[in-house]
């Protein structure tokens, strides 16, 4: 069963993905270590991330489940048309949103060092990849 609710929640997530993709900067930002680790952005996006939690538990999922059972899985035939996700995920999930609001600020740290690492590690790469470009050229002169 607990696939199933991952499996119809991934599904209720995924509308959600062409928004989040539309809101990228146009541009790399580079102080974006140090705004993960801002304490007014942790907090902003962890009440964002609790509030579309919230929305996405309480979204009807009964047709998409009944469809679901017509495809393969019976046990999904029976699931009401007024259904929600948080009916499918049961009580344990309940405070699913606040949790995740509550390791947000960790998890955006982590993010923070990461992108900070690697901003450090940029002019490598920039020097490896003008290396390989450097090599492709010789190879490609050599080939003819």
């Amino acid at each position: 069963m607990v696939w199933r609710i991952a499996l119809v929640a991934g599904m209720a997530l995924s509308a959600l993905v062409p928004s989040v993709a539309s809101a990228r900067p146009e541009r790399d930002d580079p102080r974006i270590a140090e705004k993960l680790s801002d304490p007014m952005l942790q907090a902003q996006v962890s009440s964002m991330v609790a509030l579309i939690s919230e929305m996405v538990m309480d979204m009807k999922v009964g047709p998409l489940a009944r469809a679901m059972g017509e495809w393969g899985d019976k046990s999904m035939r029976d699931i009401p048309d007024d259904a929600r996700l948080r009916d499918l995920a049961g009580p344990e999930m309940r405070d699913m949103p606040r949790q995740v609001a509550r390791e947000m600020p960790r998890a955006m740290n982590s993010m923070g060092r990461a992108a900070g690492a690697l901003e450090e590690m940029l002019p490598e790469f920039d020097r490896m990849a003008d290396q390989m470009r450097r090599a492709i050229e010789k190879a490609g002169r050599q080939a003819y």
